[in-house]
């Protein structure tokens, strides 16, 4: 701490001796703002506070030498007004450091907190898929039970989606994680993922010939189930969601194109954010975390790819756009 105070003693004096020697033509008071900034963000208050008193001396120093005919009452008041500007400078810098350290400890208690969260949901989604077969073998079940049944499953299955997610998120924030790469046909591979989303909704067009990708199966599969599932649940029950397959500008295409809701111009930079929740009259009873569309961004982007959406606007259905790079030798 006392050297990089020093360092900035040492910035002040620099400014000082090029104040003093270009004369009164020329004001260097501005420039004392920058060894008060960076001590302010890197040293504390302290050391802020000493550059910023620092800086007022040399300034009025540098006064009464290159204008002598200044009045010294003059140059003391100036010099007064200038302590003023660089000590609420030094203390607003500094209370911004503090805000933004405090922010990033609730973030990082926020996280941990999801994370356990997300395991202990893991956990009991697990529990509560391995005793769903046993419910099922119930002798007579009531259209009810059974009714209950599926929506226990499906519950579970969102419980663990979101627990996934979470704890995605986290490895593909931090690095770490790894790409298990194979080289596979696309087309192929998203109509195995079409056929188990939901084969009765989602239709499919596909080029014939195959189109080969160097991903990892796993990751891409949670990337595209997250776009199709975000298709189906923000469109009309019974409306078919179009996906296409196919190749442009030498890369891989994968459309989605839903008659869903619609998003409006300000909602396309927001819903690839983290946390990115778009809250209109048509959505307000389906708004989920944030994290699914967040979480295909980032597996895309690690393999060199990209995922847009657009739309004419609200109610009016959307498209995502998920572009990868093809394999090095197409068969």
């Amino acid at each position: 701490m006392v050297p990089l105070t020093l360092v900035a003693a040492a910035g002040v004096a620099a400014i000082w001796l090029v104040d003093i020697s270009t004369g009164p033509d020329f004001g260097f008071a501005i420039f004392y703002l920058i060894p008060i900034g960076l001590a302010s963000w890197w040293l504390g208050r302290g050391s802020a506070v000493l550059i910023a008193l620092l800086s007022t001396g040399a300034w009025i120093w540098a006064d009464l030498l290159a204008r002598p005919s200044v009045l010294l009452a003059a140059s003391l008041w100036n010099g007064l007004t200038r302590a003023a500007i660089f000590l609420m400078l030094a203390l607003l810098i500094d209370q911004v450091r503090r805000e933004r350290n405090a922010l990033r400890t609730v973030d990082g208690h926020r996280e941990e907190s999801l994370a356990l969260i997300a395991h202990t949901l893991r956990r009991s989604a697990g529990e509560i898929e391995s005793a769903i077969p046993d419910l099922t073998k119930a002798p007579a079940l009531s259209a009810a039970e059974r009714s209950a049944i599926d929506e226990l499953r499906r519950q579970s299955r969102n419980f663990k989606r979101f627990a996934d997610d979470v704890l995605e998120v986290g490895q593909l924030e931090d690095g770490r994680f790894r790409l298990n790469r194979g080289r596979f046909d696309l087309s192929e591979f998203v109509a195995t993922l079409v056929k188990e989303t939901d084969r009765d909704r989602l239709q499919l067009v596909a080029e014939s010939d195959p189109i080969w990708v160097d991903a990892d199966p796993e990751r891409l599969r949670t990337a595209i189930e997250h776009i199709l599932n975000n298709a189906l649940r923000f469109s009309p029950p019974g409306s078919t969601v179009h996906v296409t397959v196919g190749q442009r500008d030498n890369r891989a295409r994968v459309l989605v194109k839903d008659q869903g809701v619609g998003l409006a111009r300000s909602h396309l930079a927001v819903i690839f954010r983290k946390y990115g929740r778009i809250e209109t009259l048509a959505t307000k009873d389906k708004i989920g975390v944030g994290l699914g569309l967040y979480v295909a961004r980032l597996v895309v982007e690690a393999h060199g790819g990209s995922v847009s959406a657009s739309s004419v606007g609200l109610g009016l259905g959307s498209t995502f756009t998920l572009d990868l790079p093809l394999a090095s030798h197409q068969a």
